[in-house]
């Protein structure tokens, strides 16, 4: 089957980088400065931007929302008794002012005392599939074929509320898959991938210190208050410039994931992480979560992590979230012995997840391995058009082949036999990891088929030669129509 439209004829790809570079730089030198210069909030958050490094584990009820008066919380503090708990370790607290009123005023009966703390006391694990042995409540998840942008606009504007229902609610909170080694990766050479894609329509970028880099290997930047100003479309369409009432925020948390792990299985066979990397990925992925919950976050836009141009497996990147998300990290259900509670991550606070994957043909994976029968929805919005797409691809092509080359070269000057060994193993990967790239391409160009952009989950990969080096659902909920358990 053909296709129905004329192809559209395209410069070559490295005049559109160069204009692509053009516009960022602009956006990014001019527009972005005078934003913050203008607007308190977006400047506040660039200022209070956080380096995390190996967040601890995420506690139940440890997260404070930011709803309103009513979900801000403190614990309940009494006179060398420190904290109060109830059964099954869940901190009793009480609405933000009531422990500053204590003292204040004529002295009151212990028993008055109790029945106003009774009356206002919440506990910081609620909802009926929250157990006693410490279980999370369900967490609604969700794989989208659309644009992080477009997912947290989804997010931030479900279609049974208005704009003006949502002022004072809580951030949606995104995950920038970031260069390890430098502020916003390429956005400033014209590259496309994920992080130079929102540093290029938002005020994240200011708040990448220089700092903080290189970024740990276990954690990551947290920024609050990122303004989101342009649209998911082409930077030079002024169409895509949001007005002053059609601009919303975001929260962001920016973390790199391992580049071009050493991979397992031959070459018929599905390659997958050895166990070392693949302990790493899921450290990372908790790391994320545990800053997400410390920073009371309700609604989180994650994505297919790595599975880009840094060349880590789809099926193990979805089968590691799934297991992050869905499984308890300590002890199993039904088990009530003391202190089993001590070790499960629960997510607490955490209602929605959505995976936002660009290309059809990557998120349809994704969600095969993340779930059989797990449905992707489409975006409201197409996803990149084809000179996107087209990019991307040749892109992590040409990075793919940079690296052989290089691998190729530092094995001539290896003399020790074990390391020259593992490093065969690691450019054979390499070599694999191309020609199915190659592959794949030749087959889509031969269906005549159209995916969307690869641009929000190919990774950029840096001028750096350093190397880096089933299951219970858990109370989780998949799918808008879809649950586990």
């Amino acid at each position: 089957m053909g296709r129905t439209e004329h192809s559209q004829g395209l410069a070559p790809p490295p005049v559109r980088k160069d204009f692509r570079a053009k516009q960022a730089r602009y956006i990014v030198n001019k527009v972005i400065p005078a934003i913050i210069a203008r607007n308190s909030k977006a400047r506040r958050g660039v200022e209070e931007s956080e380096l995390i490094v190996d967040p601890g584990p995420a506690k139940s009820g440890s997260a404070t929302g930011k709803d309103g008066p009513d979900d801000e919380v403190q614990y309940i503090k009494r006179k060398g008794q420190g904290k109060r708990k109830v059964k099954g370790g869940d901190e009793v607290v009480i609405r933000a002012g009531q422990e500053k009123e204590k003292g204040k005023g004529k002295r009151r009966s212990r028993k008055d005392s109790l029945k106003e703390e009774i009356s206002t006391l919440s506990l910081g694990s609620t909802g009926e599939s929250q157990k006693d042995q410490g279980l999370a409540k369900s967490i609604t998840i969700r794989i989208v074929a659309t644009d992080t942008l477009t997912a947290a606009h989804m997010l931030t504007f479900p279609p049974d509320q208005t704009r003006q229902k949502q002022k004072g609610k809580q951030n949606v909170c995104i995950l920038n898959m970031a260069s390890p080694l430098r502020p916003g990766g390429g956005v400033l050479s014209g590259a496309t991938s994920q992080e130079e894609f929102l540093c290029a329509r938002t005020t994240l970028l200011p708040s990448l210190k220089e700092s903080y880099y290189r970024l740990p290997e276990i954690g990551g930047v947290f920024t609050k208050d990122v303004l989101v100003f342009r649209g998911s479309g082409p930077l030079g369409s002024s169409d895509e410039e949001f007005g002053p009432r059609e601009r919303y925020w975001i929260d962001v948390v920016s973390a790199g994931m391992l580049r071009f792990p050493e991979l397992e299985g031959d070459e018929n066979e599905e390659k997958r992480l050895n166990r070392k990397d693949r302990e790493m990925v899921e450290r990372k992925m908790k790391a994320v979560m545990r800053i997400c919950c410390s920073k009371g976050v309700k609604k989180l836009v994650l994505g297919a992590w790595g599975c880009g141009a840094y060349g880590n497996p789809v099926g193990e990147v979805a089968r590691a979230w799934r297991k992050v998300l869905c499984e308890n990290s300590g002890g199993e259900v039904g088990n009530k012995g003391k202190g089993n509670a001590r070790d499960v991550e629960n997510w607490d606070g955490i209602e929605e997840i959505v995976f936002a994957i660009a290309i059809q043909k990557m998120a349809n994976n994704f969600a095969r391995f993340f779930r059989r029968g797990l449905t992707v929805e489409t975006g409201p919005q197409e996803a990149a058009d084809e000179e996107e797409e087209e990019e991307e691809e040749d892109r992590a092509a040409e990075e793919l082949k940079a690296k052989i080359r290089e691998m190729e070269g530092q094995i001539a000057k290896v003399w020790n036999p074990d390391l020259k060994a593992r490093m065969v193993v690691i450019l054979e990967g390499l070599r694999s990891q191309l020609k199915g790239k190659e592959g794949s391409t030749e087959q889509e160009e031969n269906a005549n088929e159209e995916p969307g952009d690869g641009g929000e989950d190919m990774e950029d990969e840096e001028d750096d030669s350093e190397e880096e080096e089933s299951e219970d659902d858990g109370g989780c909920k998949l799918g808008a129509d879809e649950m586990l358990g």
